[in-house]
């Protein structure tokens, strides 16, 4: 995996697609503890899905062949 910085606040990834996966089912589990847990933060959770859901879509948009 290789992470760069691109500019304040944003990251370049290169992963392959087992490390992506790895990273998205670690988010994943941890957005299921995060809602089991009644004291995570709501905006944490709200932003690991809406994370997740944009993860979803580009993932859907790139089996199609879309960009």
């Amino acid at each position: 995996m290789l992470i760069t910085h691109t500019r304040p606040g944003v990251v370049t990834v290169v992963a392959t697609t087992q490390e992506l996966s790895a990273l998205a089912a670690g988010a994943r589990m941890a957005l299921s503890l995060m809602r089991a847990d009644p004291a995570s933060p709501a905006e944490a959770r709200d932003h690991l899905a809406r994370v997740l859901d944009d993860y979803d879509r580009g993932t859907a948009r790139a089996t199609r062949g879309e960009r």
